[in-house]
């Protein structure tokens, strides 16, 4: 890539000379089209999205007590499926949510 004028490329001489992906292509572009702004201030909205991650990384972490009835039926079908109990339980709760799984009557 030596002596290459990036400044006088097209964006397509750009993915080649660059080998861009599809969605580096496509960043390159919606830059090159002016479709970025700069924001005003700049502290308040690292601020504004570092509270953001907080807030969704406390929701991605659930903690339960189950009876020890339940914990072994758990480990036991995490042995019989050969799977962490974690994902085991994870995947149980995503089916249920899901309402692949419903409650006996």
């Amino acid at each position: 890539m030596n002596n290459l004028d990036f400044d006088n490329m097209t964006i397509d001489q750009l993915t080649v000379a660059l080998d861009l992906d599809e969605e580096e292509w496509e960043l390159l572009e919606s830059i090159e089209n002016d479709e970025w702004v700069s924001i005003s201030n700049e502290k308040e909205e690292i601020n504004r999205l570092r509270q953001m991650a907080i807030a969704d990384r406390s929701r991605q972490k659930i903690e339960i007590n189950l009876s020890m009835q339940d914990t072994n039926k758990i480990y036991d079908l995490a042995e019989q499926f050969q799977k962490p109990v974690s994902n085991l339980a994870q995947e149980i709760i995503h089916r249920y949510l899901g309402g692949e799984l419903i409650e006996k009557m």
